[in-house]
């Protein structure tokens, strides 16, 4: 999923009973979910260049994807995490694994309509796909705020996760410069707008 965690600064502990040497899926284990610190960023740039290899292998050019490293995705997300442009975190399994990451950004320059915190990214492994790693990043980044995100429109599991999770497809598709795909606007908005009194 192109697109993502956010609660305070504690880590939300949401574990069973850990049997050494099965997986998240084999326990039904929830995984922990905590804030990314600088320390993370090799592992989550690392982490995020094998979710595009998963997911848009295939699908977006190669030669977009062969340039893509985990170096210097790394250097990107410490920059995000050392400056605070971006609310980041991880999802990991008992044993330290990272199965998912996301995060947001918050910004007061947005277009009319649209709320002012992003879900800008939410990677889950394929491994965890169905296990409710993605259900969890998506309630700790963004709790119960409005929010609006980019998702690519091939993405279909993508979109019928937003979906289920209140978010709604709004205006037209747009095309990322990047990768060449098309993209959809959608967003979730829980809270009544308030309108000045004519």
């Amino acid at each position: 999923m192109s697109s993502p965690v956010h609660t305070g600064n504690a880590p939300h502990d949401m574990r069973g009973d850990a049997v050494p040497g099965r997986s998240v899926l084999d326990t039904g284990l929830v995984v922990r979910i905590r804030q990314a610190r600088v320390e993370d960023s090799a592992t989550i740039g690392l982490f995020q260049t094998l979710a595009w290899e998963q997911t848009y292998r295939g699908i977006v050019p190669d030669s977009f994807l062969d340039a893509r490293s985990a170096g210097s995705a790394a250097e990107r997300w410490a920059e995000r995490i050392d400056t605070g442009s971006r609310l980041v975190f991880v999802a990991e399994s008992f044993d330290g694994r990272v199965l998912g990451v996301a995060s947001t950004s918050r910004s007061a320059d947005v277009p009319a309509g649209l709320p002012h915190l992003e879900l800008v990214s939410l990677y889950v492994d394929r491994e965890a796909h169905g296990a409710g790693v993605a259900s969890s990043l998506l309630t700790a980044a963004l709790a119960e705020d409005d929010a609006h995100l980019l998702v690519f429109s091939c993405n279909e599991r993508a979109r019928r996760f937003y979906a289920k999770h209140g978010f709604e497809r709004r205006g037209d598709q747009q095309v990322d410069p990047g990768t060449g795909l098309h993209e959809e606007r959608w967003v979730r908005q829980l809270t009544v707008p308030i309108h000045p009194s004519r």
